[in-house]
């Protein structure tokens, strides 16, 4: 449901009061729902709202709906999920019972966001301590890397970030830059040396007249 572009909230929170009926009846198939106390559940104020949604859930594949004029209510079967890599849509009910009844969902790792570049995958932290590595510089720097990003669900700023070997080049640099500048102010202290002291020399002939 997450990635399905499809959804809106109102269909994931009448899922999920479907789900908790369908949990509570032991997840037996066919589910018989009744409007109003299902409205309520969901937080659903306006019946088009609900119909429309419950229609929509149908046509992709989340549950199979039954729409009736029973004043016991309507019947719905509900759906165990599966992941797989190897199916490219939605499968159709198998011919097993509806109780046991499996849905494949395909998971596309390249699928492309609105902005038109792949969904990126944080990094692991063997991959980011190979990389600093590479680069000659030590594991902790690429902890630290790692833990600061880590923290901040891998945004810099208010920026997602999309390549993080990117990051990780200018993170290195940012140090050596510090690196270089600490250095430098160092050797500009021991030039200047210790502030407060009077340089004067201990062979002063204090007979000359000034």
């Amino acid at each position: 449901m997450q990635d399905d572009e499809r959804l809106s909230a109102f269909h994931i929170s009448l899922y999920i009061a479907l789900f908790n009926n369908w949990n509570m009846n032991h997840f037996k198939n066919p589910l018989m729902i009744k409007r109003n106390s299902l409205m309520k559940a969901a937080k659903i104020g306006s019946l088009s709202t609900y119909t429309k949604c419950l229609k929509e859930l149908h046509e992709f594949d989340y549950l199979n709906y039954k729409p009736s004029c029973n004043p016991l209510g309507s019947q719905i079967n509900m759906y165990s999920f599966a992941t797989s890599m190897y199916t490219t849509k939605c499968t159709a009910p198998s011919t097993l019972s509806d109780s046991k009844s499996v849905h494949l969902l395909y998971i596309n790792e390249n699928k492309q966001n609105k902005q038109g570049k792949e969904k990126q995958i944080p990094p692991t932290q063997n991959e980011i301590i190979d990389f600093f590595k590479e680069k000659k510089w030590e594991e902790s720097e690429a902890d630290k890397f790692f833990f600061h990003y880590q923290s901040t669900d891998w945004y810099a700023g208010k920026s997602k970030i999309l390549d993080w070997k990117a990051s990780a080049e200018k993170w290195i640099l940012n140090n050596l830059n510090s690196n270089s500048r600490h250095g430098k102010d160092k050797n500009n202290h021991k030039k200047s040396g210790t502030p407060g002291n009077l340089h004067a020399t201990t062979n002063k002939n204090y007979s000359d007249p000034l």
